[in-house]
């Protein structure tokens, strides 16, 4: 985990470091080399994002029942790192670098499916009633048809950019909703704030999306050159797949060089990219300002300050 990421918010970062030790111990697959690789996995560099939204909009009431509070976290990360290994599956050309490469799809399915066993088991911690539980199966699907859509426009030259938002608001937008959304049910906020939560978690989402695809767009070459060879176009590609240069340019498909990416990313506009993130960040703010006045929302404000 990433633990300076959280350094502003020192209070979800005390709960995310219980987090990171409670998952090393809770993972136990008989299979040693995929268990190795999970646990890598779980102390790489990630954020924990999923799990730190689900921590800041619990602090909505400070007298929350920590032993909940750490099952409902766990089944974040959980489900996050399952897509996480299925995604690795996608493509048979693919290369994993989490797991062994002798069978590697097979593995990236079982540590895949291992993980949503864990998810439930952490779901079934908190004692859900049917709804809630309901609820988990509805935003899990959401998230898996987002990947797919994904998977389905890979090298599809007839992206639109509302397909990509569309894909964007089943993947990302939706696992931050639904983390603000249980986090602010684990604080046993009204009904009205519940649902701003979930507004602001996927807002939230909405936003980071865009951004992470603009600096993979615009930063170092060698990061744009990975995704334009696996066929996923970030959303400053997908505004320029109309121009028959760009076209040409990605039928090389694996072919395509780094020379090929720096002068594709002299051909793509930043401003037009850059509006988009924008206008969702205004959208992030305006919502935050209805929000209760005190520590949970200035920790939210914290949060996307240094996310946005």
């Amino acid at each position: 985990m990433n633990l300076s990421f959280w350094a502003a918010v020192p209070d979800v970062q005390a709960e995310l470091k219980q987090l990171q030790q409670y998952l090393l111990k809770t993972i136990d697959l008989p299979n040693q080399p995929i268990h190795i690789k999970i646990l890598k996995l779980l102390q790489s560099g990630g954020k924990f994002l999923r799990p730190g939204t689900f921590y800041l909009f619990a602090q909505l009431d400070p007298h929350y029942d920590s032993d909940l509070l750490l099952a409902g976290a766990s089944a974040q990360e959980l489900l996050h790192l399952a897509v996480k290994f299925h995604g690795q599956v996608s493509d048979d050309k693919l290369k994993v670098a989490h797991i062994d490469h002798e069978k590697p799809q097979r593995n990236a399915i079982y540590a895949g499916d291992y993980l949503l066993t864990q998810y439930f088991e952490e779901i079934l911690k908190t004692n859900p009633s049917a709804t809630e539980f309901s609820d988990h199966l509805n935003a899990m699907q959401r998230i898996l048809s987002g990947h797919l859509s994904q998977v389905q426009h890979h090298f599809d030259f007839t992206e639109t950019v509302s397909d990509y938002f569309d894909e964007a608001n089943q993947r990302t937008a939706e696992a931050f909703r639904f983390s603000a959304q249980q986090g602010a049910k684990a604080a046993g906020a009204d009904a009205n704030l519940i649902n701003l939560s979930a507004e602001l978690g996927a807002a939230i989402g909405m936003a980071y999306q865009v951004k992470q695809d603009v600096e993979l767009t615009f930063n170092q070459p060698k990061q744009l050159l990975t995704s334009l060879q696996n066929g996923e176009y970030p959303l400053p590609v997908i505004m320029a797949l109309g121009d028959s240069e760009v076209q040409l340019l990605l039928e090389k498909r694996q072919q395509v060089t780094v020379n090929d990416v720096k002068s594709l990313q002299q051909q793509l506009s930043r401003k037009e990219s850059d509006n988009h993130f924008i206008q969702l960040k205004a959208h992030v703010d305006g919502l935050l300002t209805g929000f209760p006045t005190g520590h949970a929302s200035d920790q939210l404000r914290q949060f996307i300050d240094q996310l946005l």
